[in-house]
Parts: structure tokens; C-alpha cells; sequence
């Protein structure tokens, strides 16, 4: 994907950078950076990209997002009498060190910090805690500043109100696990997407039977085999609509599908539109 990718210096002064904004045009352009970026929409509603996904947004919009993942707000509306507004913290992707990362304290967060590679949206009551910290931000000084970020950290890892907005195999390395059985079935799907797929194949390379395979993967993903294969393949599938001109029956069939109509049915199922409509959507903004 052709999109602009932005410097954004966090001073040496303080661990990261936290800016409260109008949100103009520019803001509209898909953009990535290096940082972590948490935003928080204050007012205004449109359409949020982030990575190859493309859903509406509202006041109270919460997306914490991992290094060089594209993203944009564009505003469609506001309420009367305010101005689209954001507040946006941006802080480097070793925020903690590599020796604080050791503490296991920090664990869980290390672990959000992993799935923003995705992009994470959070919904429900802690938004309100969340927006409340946020605006106490710029008033203190830079140590009450850090205690503020961390108050909001651990709202973020305790609540399940989240849910991930990129799909498989849009991100190469999105598929970070620890259990070894489970990555074996990763690095299996991501060599083998583009072929026929049988359930039989994958249980035997992870020396399971089918049932038990299938009862492994569920409870471990919480989805089936099949419908994580799908994600995979339209991941993978809006990264060439994204990144290449390759005619959309092309990308439907080095994406696994020997169908277009399936695939046609598939992508717009998971992205919302058809893949020409979603194609054309990302190159008006970018």
C-alpha cells in the first residue's frame, strides 16, 4: 500500500508524547509511523482504517496500534457547536528497555503490545476511566505523567471489552505464540494457504487425529480451522489488492480460492465490501 510514513519524535524529555488535536483533512491520509499510537476520538464520526480494515467510528473510538501499521480517521460528521477532536499518545516500540521487559510484572502488557500489531479496539465502561486519565495528562508533570500511562495500561489489560481489527495474514508475524503445537499449525497454514487445505493434513502434521485436533485448535483460537484459514486468505488477499495492480480474479486465485464469486462472497463478508470497492476505497485515500 502507497501511504505516507511519518516521523514522529518522542523529546528526550519524556517517555512518550500525548497531544490533544483538531483532526483536518491530513488526518485523513493513511499514514504509519514507528511508534505504538493509542487515539481516542473526543468528538466526530466517519470511517477508520487500520491496517485492511475499514469500519465506521464514533465519540469514545479507543484503538491502541503497533509500529508501521497504516491507519487514518476520516471524519463524515460532528456534533454541534465542537470540532472533530482527538487525543492521541504515541510512544516507542522499546517504550520499556530490554531489561525492564524482563520483569514479569510487565508480562501482560508485553503481551498487548504484541496483539497492537493488529490493531486493538476497546468498547465498554473503562472507555470513560480511560478518556478521564487522558484529559488529566497535560496537567501534571512528566513522573505523574508515566503513573497516568501505566493506570491506563492496566485498564487496558484487564478489561476483555477488545477486539482485534486486522485480519490473518495481513501481518506477517502476527501468529506470536508460545505454544509450539499452535505455531506449528501457524507456519503450516501461511506455507500452504494458497493450495487446497485438508482438515486431515494439518491434524496429521501436528500427530493428532481430526477430532482432536479440531477440539485442540478451538479451544486454543476460539475459532475453527477453516474459518482461521479464511482470515489468512483475505489478509493476504487485501494485501495484494493493496500493494499490487494484479486484476482481482489473479489475486482471488493466488489467494487459495478457485472461485471468484466464493471469493467475492468471503472477502466481503469478512471486509464489509466487495474487493474493487475496497480496493478503490484505499487508493482514494492514500
Amino acid at each position: 500500500m502507497k501511504h505516507r510514513k511519518k516521523l514522529i519524535i518522542v523529546p528526550e524529555s519524556t517517555s512518550f508524547n500525548l497531544k490533544r488535536a483538531v483532526m483536518t483533512p491530513r488526518t485523513y491520509r493513511i499514514h504509519s509511523h514507528k511508534n505504538f499510537e493509542l487515539n481516542y476520538i473526543v468528538d466526530g464520526w466517519g470511517n477508520r482504517i487500520v491496517g485492511n480494515t475499514m469500519e465506521s467510528f464514533s465519540r469514545g473510538d479507543l484503538v491502541l496500534m503497533g509500529p508501521d501499521l497504516p491507519h487514518c480517521w476520516e471524519v463524515t460528521g460532528v456534533s454541534n457547536g465542537f470540532s472533530p477532536e482527538c487525543i492521541t499518545i504515541h510512544f516507542h516500540e522499546d517504550f520499556f528497555g530490554q531489561k525492564i521487559k524482563r520483569l514479569p510484572e510487565l508480562s501482560p502488557i508485553l503481551d498487548l503490545f504484541k496483539l497492537a500489531k493488529r490493531g486493538v479496539q476497546f468498547y465498554g465502561r473503562e472507555i470513560e476511566e480511560i478518556r478521564c486519565i487522558l484529559q488529566k495528562i497535560p496537567e501534571v508533570n512528566n513522573f505523574r505523567k508515566l503513573i497516568y500511562l501505566l493506570e491506563i495500561f492496566d485498564l487496558l489489560i484487564r478489561t476483555d471489552n477488545r477486539r482485534l481489527l486486522v485480519n490473518e495474514g495481513f501481518i506477517e508475524d502476527a501468529d506470536d505464540t508460545n505454544n509450539l503445537k499452535l505455531k506449528r499449525v501457524y507456519e503450516y497454514i501461511l506455507v500452504n494457504f494458497s493450495k487446497k487445505i485438508r482438515l486431515e493434513d494439518v491434524a496429521e502434521h501436528c500427530h493428532l487425529s481430526v477430532s482432536a485436533f479440531c477440539r485442540f485448535f478451538e479451544s486454543n483460537t476460539g475459532k475453527s480451522l477453516f474459518n482461521y484459514l479464511k482470515e489468512v486468505r483475505i489478509g493476504y488477499a487485501s494485501k495484494l489488492l493493496l500493494d499490487s495492480d494484479l486484476l482481482i480474479s489473479d489475486i482471488c486465485y493466488q489467494s487459495g480460492y478457485t472461485n471468484l464469486s466464493h471469493f467475492n462472497n468471503q472477502f466481503k463478508q469478512i471486509s464489509g465490501v466487495t474487493p474493487s470497492q475496497y480496493r478503490k476505497t484505499f487508493k482514494q485515500l492514500s
